[in-house]
């Protein structure tokens, strides 16, 4: 069949372009040419995984179909020739759906739903090439997808059910507790269910029923004609032998990698060539040949193909130590998809890039054949191709391994993260009978260490500090490292890996109820999960345009000049919009301070920027891909001023964004309080930041009207403020502006502002060019633009007596705020009210600084404040401790507050279950056994550590004041079915389900007859923003208001037909009996002896984290977690589990993994991409992970069904207890070590910090 395009197929339909551009990608392509959206764009860096879809290919070797998973953002289009692309939607839909995504939605495995489809299509991918997979293939599948709601426990629970090394269920709970299947319903302490499901009836995975590889594909005969694509900018030739390649070479830039460089920078306005050829489809560059002396493996092959035939073909010790090595180097998806060739040539082009490939072919002899620009063919030696840059003149043809190589491989990479990071040093040692090689990778071609291969032999006998002196390597640190961990290696070569027992166990009380209090499956999850959930970014509109973004370069400066001529020529933009195009006000934060904390952020920056990331204007174009590149070609000329991008320095120059806030007593009385206690100890606390990483980034869509009439699709979690922000920007009444939320992909207090000035600058240019437009940031710019977690400096003064009781406490805190004040006013508020977090600590003073740096506007993030506050007070208790040598855990039981005392500002402490949390959990978690087993493992370990530690939480709801109500609007139509509109937006929490099962409940009517409908202003409007985990009260309050008065209506007729639902409906349209109302909700305090600002009732929990750290490497893991929640009479057991898992993953990453910095000079922050900021992954979620929900039921009339909220409290326990747990085992190293100096608190402990701290200076 002659072909002058690209032949594949997509779900099963045959696909033909004639001509594609060969900078097109397969995501864009699959989502607007072919409308597929489940294909999420969460990074489009090839890091998180939303976009992953599969690509089958017919392997004739082994007469069946391959199929691999990778990431549709980075694959160009012209890529997929002759190859089966399965998306999402192909797996299954909400009619038939697969039992991949059966399991995943019933067993509760997303929340905001987003990440859900790259889940699937990695399981979908192993299941495909092994229906029976063990439990190491699943981690080692979905290793490279990230979820910040779940935690990830209930995916991987859900997908360790289709492995028979799980039995289907719990993973044989190795590690203790025995298997679910041997338990009763109920434990022996209270009748509590053990586990929220069990898959032991779910549907198999039957390969039998998989969609079939397409006959058109196997029998399709393809052209030796090599094909030519033409795109706006590129011209690409596909030749398909290596004599078209020689013929056609010339003049041309040659892509021999997976163009994942070029495409993860689009992004780059301008290209370095016109003229590309690919060495793709070259026959000769995709052999592989297998003899008895060698391997050689095609240039054009991936990165897994590779390592495949390498672990397959070479000795056993060789070959699995590669395969380990490629898994920590890479994600499935760039493996499956990037070429070794493309890997080997970025790091030998840099000697700041260290290469994990390049010192793996070092280590293994390999020799390359290279095509020089005359056509002629020469082999060369590894070193030889890096040293001398042969890749700036040759193409390479394949790679050559030896068969006769025998002895063991040893690889090691050190980076940030222990796998799929960017790597700072890596060592590989291959050891045999006769000859060693040993490599060292600090950037460009590895350094063989010569020297220290004669001294193999003396592994065993000289001490590492000896061996590093022989590698004359000035890295010592990672040289001693290496050694160490070679030497290890050397003295157990025959040692495997034992695969560790599941120990997952969610403890909660069963309800009899209809429909509250039910673990039930998210009425949306069939929906996420097959890819049928729509987000902002999934909408369509006809004739829109799309925003690219004009960001600010520099920290602090005066715009001289903005030059958009070179960008307004590129065909399809329609224009530059900035701060003159503003119809209404271009700071609107500071006119609706009713609804939020006055915010003088600007829409467009005017005459001056204060931040790198500052939006200056805006670039209209027809597609998003141009918009962001004409965006780019905007040139803004500047006059710098002054900049404090340095925290400290900003703190020394008193540079701050509003008044300073005190809190507590007069500064006099905690003087006198200090001066009197037995002892006055004191400290300071560095807190780092944190970013959201919602997987679905700010996005808008606005689409004009009639008159002036806006409708605004937006991902905030405030409709109403948004409407407000959006009227007052375009000088619009309110009423003529529908903003409208369906759902976000994530959002934990990020899109509040920051949606909302999207959605403002959406309307301006909607308004202008009257046609829909969308706002839909990159990873990159939603990094630059948006506010993070706030950094903290803090100090402290503390008095206590001789057992460690607080007589009284000054804190001063210094926020860092950034350019402008967004929510820093009101952090450093709720940092001030909430100090005192579990304790009486008698008299207290807190001194908060809002602190104005040239850096990013922060803003809220879940906890607001809290997180920060509790990590300073972890640092207090483990002061105290120290000084009166007693446990921490000691110290936090004596100056608890309890419940019927006060809160240092007044307020009593209601319905509180902070001491049963604690005592139940130090039980439960078996501590003090656990504390000895800990010891003992210590002193036999001299440099892996293990520590445990303690944290409770308690968070008083509903909040007083103008956010504590909420609003609901019910209707019943003529068929009976009921319709329910709230206003909380639902953002991965759960709390349109709970919504639902409330009104489920209070009506009497099953949940399938009632809909939850978008939060939308037409139908709830002046509704608070959501956050502050409060919002299943406020808003389930309206609700229930709303069910009784509608059901004060329709009892009557309801009793008279004897409870006929639908006939009574009719009766009551036809006696025009009112079938629809809207409520507020809100709690009537002084109806139940609550004060006016006092919390009805509390939140509270405990929790026990047992860590584990590698001294040399810094590296962390989580052994095991024990958490003990009260959330009264849960909604749903299954969701607020959800979310305690959920939130003690973020909080764990909080103080570990996750950096925020900036550059001094630049002011750029360094974490601006999203392969830079490290989330958590599946990898790090705890093998023996135990939640319990205690179930108490103190509640007053002001709580929902006695339920509690959740959200926000787990993760302020969890960042502590993680903290503290790591702070004992680097404490324990210390004064192993001789170094006895108290470390306060620091956070994050990253690898390089908690390294720095064991270390002797």
């Amino acid at each position: 069949m002659p072909l002058t395009g690209i032949f594949f197929n997509v779900n099963g339909k045959d696909v033909n372009e004639e001509n594609v551009d060969p900078e097109l990608t397969l995501a864009y392509y699959l989502r607007n040419k072919l409308g597929l959206r489940g294909t999420k764009l969460g990074c489009e860096e090839g890091v998180c995984g939303s976009c992953t879809v599969v690509l089958g290919t017919w392997d004739d070797c082994q007469n069946k179909a391959v199929y691999r998973a990778v990431n549709a953002c980075l694959v160009p289009l012209f890529h997929v020739h002759k190859t089966f692309v399965i998306t999402v939607e192909g797996v299954g839909s909400r009619d038939k759906i697969h039992p991949i995504q059966d399991r995943m939605a019933r067993g509760h495995a997303l929340q905001c739903g987003f990440c859900s489809p790259g889940f699937v299509m990695s399981a979908y991918a192993l299941f495909s090439n092994q229906p029976n997979p063990t439990i190491q293939q699943i981690n080692a599948a979905i290793r490279a997808n990230l979820c910040r709601c779940t935690g990830y426990r209930p995916i991987l629970e859900a997908l360790y059910s289709f492995s028979s090394e799980s039995g289907g269920c719990c993973g044989g709970n190795k590690t203790g507790g025995g298997c679910c299947k041997d338990k009763s319903s109920s434990d022996e302490d209270g009748g509590y269910d053990e586990k929220l499901l069990s898959f032991n009836d779910f549907p198999k995975y039957d390969p039998t029923q998989e969609i079939i590889f397409p006959p058109s594909l196997r029998v399709f005969s393809d052209s030796e004609t090599p094909v030519t694509l033409k795109g706006d900018r590129i011209e690409l030739l596909l030749p398909k032998n290596i004599d078209q390649f020689k013929k056609f070479k010339k003049d041309r830039t040659v892509i021999s990698s997976g163009l994942i460089t070029r495409f993860v920078s689009t992004r780059n306005p301008k290209e370095f060539s016109q003229k590309w050829i690919s060495t793709k489809y070259v026959k000769e560059f995709n052999e592989i040949t297998v003899n008895k002396d060698s391997v050689v493996v095609g240039a054009a092959l991936n990165i897994q193909k590779m390592a495949d035939t390498l672990t397959s073909s070479l000795s056993i010790n060789i070959g699995k130590e590669i395969d380990s090595f490629i898994q920590k180097f890479s994600s499935p998806q760039i493996a499956n998809f990037a070429t070794w060739t493309g890997a080997i040539i970025s790091g030998a082009k840099s000697s700041l890039s260290v290469s994990d490939l390049l010192i793996l072919f070092n280590v293994l002899d390999a020799k390359l054949t290279l095509l020089n620009n005359s056509g002629e063919l020469t082999q060369v030696a590894i070193e030889e191709f890096a040293e001398k840059k042969l890749f700036a003149t040759h193409t390479i043809v394949n790679a050559i391994f030896s068969r006769s190589l025998t002895g063991f491989l040893f690889c090691l990479k050190l980076g940030e993260t222990s796998e799929q990071d960017s790597t700072n040093f890596n060592f590989a040692a291959l050891v045999g009978n006769q000859v060693s090689r040993i490599f060292v990778g600090l950037g460009g071609q590895p350094k063989r260490l010569t020297s220290l291969e004669v001294h193999i032999d003396a592994l065993k006998g000289l001490s590492v500090s000896d061996l590093c002196q022989t590698t004359e390597m000035s890295d010592y640190k990672n040289v001693k490292i290496a050694l160490t961990r070679f030497s290890d290696f050397m003295n157990h070569k025959e040692k495997t890996e034992e695969i560790e027992g599941i120990n997952y166990l969610q403890y909660f009380k069963p309800k009899t109820n209809e429909s509250a209090g039910r673990p039930i499956a998210n009425y949306f999850n069939e929906r996420a999960i097959t890819g049928e959930a729509f987000y902002v970014n999934d909408i369509q509109a006809y004739n829109a345009v799309h925003l690219g973004f004009v960001l600010s370069t520099v920290p602090h400066a005066e715009i001289t000049k903005i030059d958009v001529s070179e960008a307004l020529q590129l065909e399809g933009v329609a224009g530059y919009f900035g701060v003159s195009d503003v119809p209404g006000n271009n700071t609107p934060g500071l006119q609706i301070s009713n609804m939020n904390f006055p915010d003088d952020t600007t829409i467009f920056a005017d005459k001056k920027v204060e931040s790198v990331g500052q939006v200056i204007g805006v670039i209209a174009a027809n597609d998003v891909v141009l918009a962001r590149r004409a965006a780019k070609l905007v040139k803004v000329e500047y006059k710098e001023l002054p900049s404090l991008v340095n925290f400290k320095e900003a703190i020394e120059a008193k540079s701050l964004l509003g008044d300073v806030q005190h809190f507590g007593k007069d500064e006099n009385l905690v003087k006198e309080s200090l001066e009197n206690s037995s002892k006055v100890l004191e400290g300071e606390c560095d807190i780092g930041g944190q970013e959201h990483y919602y997987l679905e980034t700010q996005s808008s869509l606005v689409i004009p009207g009639e008159g002036d009439e806006l409708i605004v699709n937006c991902s905030t979690q405030g409709t109403s403020f948004t409407q407000l922000m959006v009227a007052e920007t375009m000088k619009i009444p309110a009423h003529k502006i529908i903003v409208k939320t369906k759902r976000l992909g994530g959002g934990f207090g990020g899109k509040v502002n920051n949606a909302s000035w999207i959605a403002c600058m959406c309307a301006i240019v909607a308004k202008k060019l009257n046609r829909p437009t969308y706002g839909f940031l990159s990873r990159a710019d939603d990094l630059a633009i948006t506010g993070k977690r706030h950094e903290v400096h803090a100090k402290y003064r503390v008095g206590i007596n001789f057992d460690g009781k607080i007589e009284g406490i000054h804190y001063q805190a210094w926020l860092n705020g950034g350019w402008s004040k967004d929510h820093s006013e009101g952090v450093t508020m709720v940092m001030g009210l909430m100090v005192d977090d579990v304790y009486n600590m008698g008299t207290i003073r807190f001194d908060g600084y809002p602190v104005k740096t040239n850096s990013n506007s922060n803003t809220a993030l879940r906890g607001y404040g809290n997180p920060q506050s509790k990590l300073i007070n972890e640092g207090v208790m483990r002061r105290i401790a120290r000084d009166v040598g007693k446990s921490t855990e000691e110290i936090k039981r004596i100056n608890f507050a309890l419940e019927g005392g006060r809160r240092y500002l007044g307020g009593k402490i209601h319905n509180d279950a902070l001491v049963e949390c604690w005592e139940y959990c130090k039980k439960w978690s078996e501590f003090e056994n656990r504390q000895s087993g800990i010891k003992q493992f210590n002193k036999n370990s001299t440099a892996v550590k293990r520590g445990i530690a303690m944290s409770s939480v308690r968070f008083g709801l509903p909040h007083p004041g103008p956010t504590g109500h909420g609003i609901a609007s019910l209707l019943i139509n003529l068929d009976g079915s009921v319709q329910l509109s709230i206003g909380g937006t639902e953002m991965g929490q759960g709390l349109n389900q709970k919504m639902l099962q409330v009104c489920s409940e209070a009506l009497k009517r099953p949940i399938d007859t009632i809909t939850i409908v978008d939060c939308s202003t037409d139908k709830v409007t002046n509704a608070p923003e959501t956050g502050g985990s409060q919002n299943a009260d406020t808003n389930g309050l309206a609700v229930l208001a709303c069910c009784k008065k509608i059901m004060s209506r329709l009892q009557p007729i309801i009793d008279k037909n004897d409870g006929e639902w639908e006939k009574s409906i009719r009766e009551a349209y036809g006696a025009y009996v009112p079938l629809q109302c809207t409520e507020y909700g809100t709690v009537e305090r002084a109806k139940f002896g609550v004060g006016e600002m006092e919390s009805p009732y509390n939140t509270t929990g405990a929790c026990a984290v047992e860590m584990e750290i590698d001294t040399l490497t810094g590296y962390n893991r989580v052994i095991r977690v024990d958490i003990v929640m009260d959330v009264g009479e849960s909604l749903n057991p299954a969701l607020d589990i959800g979310q305690i898992e959920g939130a003690f993953i973020q909080g764990y990453g909080l103080v570990t993994c996750e950096k925020i910095t900036f550059n001094k000079t630049t002011g750029q922050l360094d974490q601006n991409t999203a392969g830079k900021y490290k989330i958590p992954k599946a990898s790090d979620v705890p093998k023996d992970f135990r939640v319990k929900l205690l179930g108490i039921n103190n509640a007053n009339g002001a709580q929902v069904y006695s339920s509690k909220g959740i959200g926000e409290p787990p993760l302020m326990m969890s960042c502590g207890a993680v903290h503290s747990s790591i702070m004992n085992c680097i404490d324990n190293w210390r004064n192993e070590n001789g170094i006895h100096e108290f470390v306060d608190t620091i956070s994050p402990l990253s690898a390089e910090k908690i390294q720095e701290l064991c270390s002797k200076k």
